[in-house]
């Protein structure tokens, strides 16, 4: 059923944009510098950790919920004021094991956060015939504001993070209630019979999404370049305090400037992906990629650094892109939620995992700097793949129309 939208329930649906995507930058940008002067080292990891470990497995479940629900948004709605109590809880100076299991809980609620997003937003412009880019920028831009203003406080204090998530989780909240309402397509529907319902539209049969082997070449490819992203987002900006000698400021407007290179990438979101194919779209993010962790690994300036992130920081998201734009083309409705979810727990979730864990070891084996060079060249090798293999490949679901 399509749902009729007024100019302030699509005001609130780029408000929740903004905000859904800058809760993102409080737990992966400053989280780990409260834990870092909190913990020794070895623990600020192993919590570092925790976190990308619950998501590797919650956000299949919230899809498959999303999918079987009323309206998707009240799932995100549930799962945003839950979060924002337990990384309140996170400020409240406790040992820990107790803090263990507050991150825990804290990624069990907010790991569903892009997926569901990403499928309300993207279901509801494509049915509507609205453009998707702008709304999603509001997201971009979320983001690297407020990594921008925390930056300035948490020079004063760290705690201030966790009053910002709260007030944020609440306009959050406000936003997904009163925004354009998407319909969950595999819950249960009645037949002409009350008492009965569709057996078929209960049960979640997930085979052909797991039999839909292109969509998981691009998350591996996700699943890399999130690797190398959450590596340098965990150990670039103390190789940037602590070599390059900069100020914590430095750190959130290079974020800032980061995600300000997404932005030409959403509003030409549609005109890309209708004049260039999939695998067009993803060795090109490929390449940059390449390029721009190369480029990371011989920086020894903050110009430099604002350079190569202003015109690069959109790769990842490319990639990212590629897969939802799949799931949304070629993945049934009913499991487009599921998709999603699954995607981002696998593509973002054991990344950010390798990114904590694995991530220590390369950057005390080869230094911050080193370990730049070595994802250029990990992502080199995909290139190489994704011309062997993905372009061999005759498919339709990789080539434009006419290609």
């Amino acid at each position: 059923m399509k749902l009729k939208h007024s100019g302030f329930s699509l005001f609130c649906l780029y408000a929740a944009n903004a905000l859904i995507y800058a809760f993102n930058a409080l737990f992966y940008c400053f989280l780990p510098l409260y834990f870092n002067d909190t913990f020794p080292a070895a623990q600020a990891g192993i919590l570092l950790s925790i976190g990308p470990a619950v998501s590797i497995i919650a956000p299949v479940f919230w899809g498959m919920l999303a999918d079987r629900a009323k309206y998707k948004n009240t799932v995100l709605i549930v799962s945003v004021l839950l979060s924002a109590i337990f990384f309140f809880s996170l400020g409240r100076g406790l040992p820990f094991a107790p803090m263990c299991v507050l991150v825990g809980m804290t990624m069990l609620f907010m790991s569903p956060f892009g997926g569901l997003m990403d499928t309300i937003t993207l279901e509801y412009t494509g049915e509507h015939h609205i453009s998707y880019g702008p709304i999603r920028v509001m997201g971009t831009l979320g983001f690297g504001t407020i990594s921008l203003i925390s930056s300035f406080f948490t020079g004063i204090s760290i705690d201030v993070i966790f009053i910002i998530f709260v007030i944020m989780a609440l306009l959050a909240a406000a936003a997904l209630l009163l925004c354009p309402k998407v319909e969950g397509h595999a819950r249960a529907k009645k037949t002409t019979d009350e008492s009965s319902t569709d057996k078929a539209s209960v049960k979640t049969d997930l085979r052909p999404l797991l039999r839909a082997k292109r969509l998981w070449i691009i998350v591996a490819f996700m699943l890399l370049c999130q690797f190398a992203y959450s590596y340098y987002c965990n150990y670039y900006p103390a190789y940037l305090r602590d070599v390059l000698g900069q100020p914590d400021w430095v750190w959130g407007l290079n974020v800032l400037i980061l995600v300000l290179g997404e932005i030409p990438f959403f509003f030409l979101y549609n005109k890309v992906f209708s004049a260039f194919s999939l695998r067009s779209v993803l060795l090109a993010a490929l390449i940059g990629s390449t390029v721009r962790y190369c480029l990371l690994g011989v920086c020894n300036s903050v110009w430099m650094l604002f350079f190569i992130n202003l015109f690069t920081g959109f790769l990842v998201t490319v990639v990212t892109y590629c897969g939802a734009t799949y799931i949304i083309r070629y993945i049934a409705p009913g499991l487009q939620a599921t998709g999603q979810n699954l995607m981002y727990c696998i593509g973002q979730g054991i990344a950010r995992v390798f990114g904590g864990v694995i991530g220590g070891v390369i950057s005390t084996a080869s230094g911050t700097d080193g370990g730049m060079f070595l994802f250029g060249g990990m992502l080199g090798a995909a290139v190489l793949f994704c011309l062997l293999f993905v372009f061999r490949d005759p498919s339709p679901e990789w080539r434009k129309g006419n290609e």
